[in-house]
């Protein structure tokens, strides 16, 4: 089931990806769409963040979309799912508070004081992020000046002009809507995994939130494999917060990270054979 989930979120980043073409004036197919999304997670397991690249590649032999044109699709794509990345992750980090600053403080070691220090902690960090806004309202005509502002200013008017192709999409609340439920899917997937061993399968969906925003740090540090090594490590150190042994947290971990590697490999060569065979026909067309 949760491989299913999983292959099923890579349909619907596919399908996402039709109205950025749509609104850039090439019609793609699904099919093509989702053969070049296969091919991206497939690169990336043996370099990493070169998937993106290889997308796009692909995307210009089936349909000969320009491969700049396609990579500010792609970015508009990585804007909009950290957005939501950091919407989820925050959501999580204040139901499980706790949890999350245990693992921070001591990779699941107790203290005696924890209960009343996490929320001592919480009145702190909101007093210092109150504190930090003002100083930054109060000092913004000169912050403004500083070149390492006008520098993180510059870029981040890149990202928000990359945002702004979807202002031209037929539909952007399904483009919204499509982007929540790949996140969904991947919490789900995660999810289902837990059944697949005895050691996992008390958790629930709480416990598997905090799991998936500790993970999803070992997925966004870029390491060889897709995350391979980093991912298993951060999901051995949340389960551990619940009491599940080293031996069972990597097991888990290698369950959910070597069976889509598996699936995304094999379907990653089959989407390259058919890429290789529709650029043939194409190239015949021209």
């Amino acid at each position: 089931m949760g491989m299913a989930i999983s292959i099923f979120s890579h349909w619907i980043r596919a399908r996402r990806a039709l109205q950025l073409y749509n609104a850039m004036g090439f019609q793609v197919s699904a099919s093509n769409s989702f053969a070049a999304v296969l091919i991206g997670y497939f690169m990336n397991y043996f370099i990493p963040r070169a998937g993106e690249v290889s997308r796009c590649a692909a995307l210009s032999k089936t349909n000969q979309v320009p491969v700049e044109k396609s990579l500010g699709s792609v970015v508009t794509e990585r804007v909009v799912d950290m957005l939501i990345l950091f919407l989820i992750l925050a959501v999580i980090f204040i139901l499980q508070f706790d949890f999350l600053m245990r693992f921070l403080e001591g990779y699941g070691t107790e203290t005696p004081n924890q209960a009343s220090s996490g929320s001592n902690l919480k009145f702190i960090l909101g007093i210092l992020i109150l504190v930090g806004l003002m100083g930054v309202y109060l000092l913004r005509k000169q912050l403004a000046k500083l070149p390492l502002v006008q520098r993180f200013a510059g870029l981040f008017s890149g990202f928000a002009e990359g945002l702004m192709s979807i202002r031209k999409l037929k539909n952007p609340g399904l483009f919204i809507a499509e982007s929540l439920l790949i996140w969904i899917c991947y919490i789900l997937m995660m999810y289902f995994c837990l059944f697949a061993l005895d050691s996992t399968s008390h958790l629930g969906v709480m416990e598997c939130l905090t799991v998936f925003a500790i993970g999803t740090i070992g997925v966004v540090l870029p390491a060889p494999g897709a995350g391979a090594g980093t991912y298993h490590f951060f999901v051995m150190q949340a389960l551990l917060l619940f009491g599940v042994a080293k031996e069972d947290g990597i097991a888990y971990a290698t369950l959910v990270h070597g069976a889509q590697m598996l699936i995304l490999i094999l379907l990653g060569l089959l989407a390259s054979s058919y890429v290789f065979m529709k650029g043939k026909i194409e190239n015949g067309k021209a």
